[in-house]
């Protein structure tokens, strides 16, 4: 059986091979449809029957009447971008009024548009019959609700197939247009993590051996003959370990739930000058998207725009600091001395485990309400339940 013969107009022909074409080549990476084209790229682009623009023409005026094509005014001339065949099967069917709207929609492009502004776009036309038309073109799938960084309580729409831009999403930061506070934490201390591994040069690591002669031969050291008080006899005893007046006894730790593991304590000495390749930008951008330590998604969209930002942020907060590297030409980063980042699960700050004085290790150095504990108070000392906890860490 012989096939079927195309009785289209070459016309028609021509324009469904551009049409593919030109989908093909106007999806971006989230498969939203954003470019537009001007009459040379198209013609790059136009089948090989198309060689000149006067055979272009009858092809654009074509798809523009079957609502595939739209017309845009650009900063270089005339341009076209597509609608996808559902949508334009879909506005055939609409009426003058919801027709005006969703051209007006389609003009904001990726960056939306509030409900007022349509409305006001409209002229005389009442606020629910442009609800109403709204909702239609919501139900036919042709626009879409996306909820803006800069104004959450404001209904924003756009084309059903844009993707929105980053003034309306928010970049990775950002989680369904809320800022995703916990990430961007993380993604800080990583980069503190990072650039503090790959700032300087680790010294020799004290290793605490823990032997019974050196053990037995601390506590000699460290035992205190005082006299007995009995006259003539001029015996020594040893001071007890529970006297309170015992000065040799260093002062304890404050502590939660973590120690410091003294294996891991090492002493940060600077790299000579011009010999060491401090990361960039784009360094840490690599390591990040490159390893496990934030979720897939967030990965393929950070930029190192924004990687930047968080150095910008860092360096602000006086934690890190920019050196140029005389290998590549670039500015460099390397944490300031003694910043340090939080361990993963540590619940308290890096501070709280300094040794400091007996006002700081007792509860009464730390408590928000000193001012108002006194006896018979609401808050008194007798009845204060951090005391016990101190008294039997």
């Amino acid at each position: 059986m012989a096939d079927k013969k195309d009785e289209r107009s070459p016309v028609a022909i021509a324009s469904d091979e551009l049409y593919k074409t030109v989908v093909e080549n106007s999806k971006d990476e989230k498969g939203g449809f954003t470019l537009t084209f001007s009459q040379e790229q198209l013609l790059e682009i136009a089948p090989a029957s198309v060689t000149e623009k006067k055979d272009l023409l009858p092809i654009i005026k074509y798809l523009t009447g079957q609502h595939l094509f739209r017309t845009l005014k650009t900063d270089k001339g005339l341009g076209w971008s597509i609608r996808p065949r559902e949508a334009a099967k879909a506005i055939k069917a609409l009426d003058k009024d919801e027709k005006m709207i969703y051209e007006i929609i389609e003009a904001s492009h990726t960056t939306g548009i509030w409900t007022k502004q349509i409305k006001a776009k409209m002229g005389g036309l009442a606020q629910p019959i442009v609800a109403k038309h709204i909702k239609n073109l919501e139900s036919a799938r042709l626009i879409k609700t996306v909820k803006s960084v800069k104004a959450p309580a404001q209904r924003v729409y756009m084309l059903f197939h844009l993707v929105p831009s980053e003034d309306v999403t928010g970049n990775s930061f950002f989680d369904a247009g809320d800022l995703d506070e916990s990430f961007r934490d993380e993604l800080l201390n990583l980069i503190i993590f990072w650039i503090k591994a790959n700032s300087w040069a680790e010294a020799e690591k004290k290793r605490h051996r823990k032997d019974k002669s050196k053990k037995d031969a601390a506590s000699k050291e460290d035992a205190i003959m005082i006299d007995d008080g009995n006259e003539g006899t001029g015996q020594k005893r040893k001071r007890p370990a529970n006297d309170i007046e015992d000065l040799s006894v260093k002062p304890r730790h404050y502590q939660r739930t973590h120690t410091f593991d003294p294996e891991t304590d090492f002493t940060q000495l600077a790299h000579r000058a011009g010999v060491h390749h401090y990361p960039t930008a784009e360094d840490i951008h690599q390591f990040i998207i490159s390893s496990d330590a934030i979720k897939a998604t967030k990965s393929a969209s950070l930029t190192v725009q924004e990687v930047q930002g968080c150095l910008d942020v860092l360096i602000w907060d006086d934690k890190l600091e920019k050196l140029w590297n005389s290998d590549d030409g670039n500015w460099g980063y390397r944490t300031k001395r003694g910043v340090t980042f939080r361990q993963p699960g540590q619940a308290f700050d890096i501070e709280e485990q300094a040794e400091g004085t007996g006002l700081t290790q007792a509860p009464c150095g730390r408590c928000p309400v000193f001012d108002v504990c006194k006896e018979g108070g609401p808050i008194n000392p007798q009845t204060c339940v951090y005391f016990n906890r101190w008294l039997n860490a």
